[in-house]
């Protein structure tokens, strides 16, 4: 997959191009890409991808938090088989663009664009022109459009919005899966805590995740962490630890029959199940009490295949 920053291209080959946030890329997004490649296919055109750093609700702030990261996105793109993937800064320019002169000046002009691929929900241009108004331009301009139908998953439209409240909501695992088309995880460096679990008999790894992403229901989960080439079960702790002094927020993994010192290293955490919610004890001694619980319930879990 070749990457490009901007629209400053030399390639003028003609192009088959989808245009989207994408964000987590759920099975909607995915949909959309791989009709998009079948297409390109069949003009014998490159498959292009046009999306953006940032969401382009988040210009001027920061009032959406993402699914996945930057990394992950390019990641995902790759393992799709697109061609292409123009990942563009979404700067007063484009933002100020009306749909017409973007088409025009940007998709045809530019990037030879022949064919254009869009969910029958896109809106295009600082107009914030519809379907429906996207297919007067592409008709008056000679560019065939190709319009994809909404993917429902149990009655419910798939969109970024519908999985990032799941996930707020706790849904991950196999009860997310048939929206997001994979299982749903964090990853980040693990960093040296105050060491309370390890005074407790409960040693964790303190991971720092991207403060853009997010962020899912406080509480415990059941999970298995990839570190190093290899998979754990682990209890996962996601919240402000109210029952500690001085507590802050905080993402802490406590792996199961596992001792060994990996500050300094990355891992992943795939959130399986969300088992309950954060609680406030009155003694350290009932929360020492609860952990083994969970760590009961989550070996359980894991034993029975869940």
């Amino acid at each position: 997959m070749k990457l490009y920053k901007n629209f400053d291209i030399e390639d003028r080959f003609p192009r088959t191009m989808t245009i989207g946030n994408f964000d987590g890329l759920h099975i909607g997004h995915k949909k959309l890409i791989e009709e998009s490649i079948s297409i390109a296919k069949s003009f014998n055109q490159k498959s292009s991808v046009l999306t953006f750093f940032t969401h382009t609700a988040n210009m001027n702030n920061d009032k959406i938090k993402y699914i996945s990261t930057i990394e992950q996105k390019l990641k995902l793109f790759e393992d799709m088989n697109v061609d292409e993937l123009f990942m563009i800064s979404f700067n007063e320019e484009i933002k100020s663009t009306k749909a017409k002169d973007f088409v025009k000046n940007i998709l045809l002009d530019r990037l030879n664009v022949q064919n254009l691929v869009l969910g029958d929900d896109a809106k295009l241009g600082s107009d914030r022109l519809d379907i429906n108004g996207i297919k007067l331009i592409c008709d008056e301009l000679k560019l065939k459009l190709f319009k994809l139908d909404e993917v429902d998953v149990n009655g419910k439209r798939v969109t970024s919005t519908l999985i990032r409240n799941m996930i707020m909501n706790g849904i991950v695992g196999e009860e997310l899966l048939p929206y997001l088309g994979r299982t749903y995880f964090l990853e980040g460096e693990v960093v040296h805590g105050n060491n309370f679990g390890k005074e407790l008999g409960f040693p964790t790894a303190n991971i720092i995740i991207d403060s853009n992403l997010v962020v899912p229901k406080y509480g415990v989960y059941y999970a298995t962490c990839e570190l190093g080439g290899n998979l754990y079960r682990a209890g996962i702790n996601i919240g402000n630890k109210p029952s500690v002094e001085n507590s802050y927020f905080g993402v802490e993994a406590f792996l199961i029959d596992f001792n060994e010192n990996i500050y300094g290293k990355r891992i992943k955490i795939n959130l399986l199940k969300h088992i309950r919610d954060e609680i406030k004890f009155s003694t350290i001694d009932e929360l020492k009490r609860q952990i083994g619980l969970d760590i009961k319930y989550i070996k359980e879990l894991y034993k029975n295949g869940d």
